[in-house]
């Protein structure tokens, strides 16, 4: 068994989210299998993409079980804290944060694994996320922004100081 905030998952194996895979049907068709958590693909923090029909098909649903996760990605601190907001509103009961993304489109806006570079700023989010909502926010990361500047742990140590 597995504990992350007020959920305890009686299978300790969660499914990430992965782009063009993790949609509905599939998030809950996993769950049937007994995996004990699927979190739903990652969502834009970038208020201007909130409302397009890719963003809006991409979110979690009333439909599926407890506990719901999605993922946000971004750059900017406080549009990471209101695009957690507004997922906790539409019934996420977990906020992960995209650090470790390493896409091209993604990397070029200093989101996603990008944002392993500046340590100030994964505070900076992780803390305006943590504020911004009442639910469990966890982090996907990777062990650095390359493999020579492996900053996995201080990461690690910023988000446990963080909340």
């Amino acid at each position: 068994m597995m504990r992350i905030g007020p959920y305890q998952l009686d299978m300790p194996v969660i499914l990430a989210p992965m782009a063009g895979i993790t949609d509905l049907p599939f998030r809950n068709a996993v769950r049937r299998f007994g995996v004990g958590m699927a979190v739903a693909e990652m969502v834009s923090a970038h208020p201007q993409l909130q409302d397009s029909r890719k963003h809006q098909q991409r979110r979690i649903s009333s439909r599926e079980p407890l506990p719901r996760a999605i993922q946000i990605v971004g750059n900017d601190p406080q549009e990471m804290a209101s695009a957690a907001a507004r997922n906790e509103a539409l019934g996420a009961g977990l906020i992960d944060i995209n650090m470790g993304c390493p896409a091209k489109k993604v990397f070029r806006k200093a989101a996603g694994s990008a944002l392993l570079a500046d340590e100030k700023q994964v505070q900076d989010i992780i803390e305006a996320v943590v504020a911004a909502v009442s639910v469990p926010v966890s982090l996907k990361i990777r062990t650095g922004i390359t493999p020579a500047q492996n900053n996995a742990v201080t990461i690690a140590h910023i988000a446990e100081g963080s909340g």
